[in-house]
């Protein structure tokens, strides 16, 4: 009798974690999106209202095709898995990030639409990184951020601290419009790679000849994309009982390839 409760047990176990998984590491994807295979980086926070694929025919902006991904973050929004906690370190987000990795010793092409609402206010001081590149097991190599209200700016990072920063759009030209955004880079850790970044067809960045993996892990890049928010205490240190805004961003044509003309085809440039 206690065997076979305890193989019952087991069963039940087991299709419990099988059906909640997928509801924390897949997400809804669509061809008119995005031709990366994705998932919900699991930290990332819960709500409902966290991640929607959304149509045009809503009301929703896309930059191209019927659909795009809409990403919101509100205060109190952060989440944890086994290994980290936002909870506890001041942060919140919700991001989707390829599921494979970028290897060492390749060249890549990736693109990324960003919408940013007529009423989109900016979380500043606290900073908001809405694309980033991260070597995993290890520091990001390149963010895209909201840091002061002001600008977008792209940030080139070596071991998780920024070696070069450069302004790419202002924050106010961005809102009721798409922003595309190309990278073009490859991943090396000798002195014979590179790192470009194009904001609406203007090279914004432009490292050559320099070392973009560090030597501290074997396990690649990924790509990540929605909406990060780190030091969120600042926003009160700043602007006191001000509510703390909620942010609504929204991502379309988010596509990795080894040419230019593969992730940009469908953006008429």
């Amino acid at each position: 009798m206690i065997m076979k409760f305890k193989k019952k047990l087991f069963l039940f176990l087991l299709m419990s974690s099988l059906i909640s998984w997928p509801t924390i590491l897949v997400a809804k994807n669509s061809k008119d999106v995005s031709n990366i295979k994705v998932q919900i980086k699991s930290i990332s926070h819960k709500q409902k209202y966290s991640l929607q694929l959304v149509n045009s025919k809503d009301g929703h902006p896309v930059r191209s095709g019927n659909k795009s991904w809409r990403f919101e973050v509100r205060e109190g929004d952060c989440g944890e898995d086994k290994k980290y906690s936002d909870c506890k370190s001041n942060r919140q987000r919700t991001e989707l990030q390829t599921v494979e990795y970028q290897k060492r010793n390749k060249e890549y092409w990736y693109s990324a639409s960003i919408y940013l609402p007529e009423d989109y206010i900016s979380v500043a001081p606290a900073r908001t990184v809405f694309t980033q590149i991260y070597e995993k097991g290890w520091k990001p190599i390149l963010m895209i951020t909201d840091r002061s209200s002001e600008w977008l700016e792209i940030g080139r990072m070596w071991s998780g601290e920024y070696v070069e920063m450069k302004k790419g759009i202002k924050i106010n030209d961005m809102k009721g419009k798409w922003t595309d955004i190309l990278i073009n880079v490859r991943y090396t850790r000798k002195e014979d790679g590179f790192m470009k970044v194009w904001i609406n067809n203007k090279l914004i960045l432009e490292s050559l000849n320099i070392k973009t993996f560090t030597p501290y892990t074997n396990k690649g890049a990924k790509i990540e994309w929605g909406i990060y928010q780190t030091g969120v205490s600042d926003w009160k240190r700043k602007h006191g009982d001000k509510p703390y805004p909620n942010m609504v961003v929204y991502f379309d044509e988010v596509n990795l390839g080894s040419t230019k003309e593969k992730v940009t085809k469908k953006l008429g440039n």
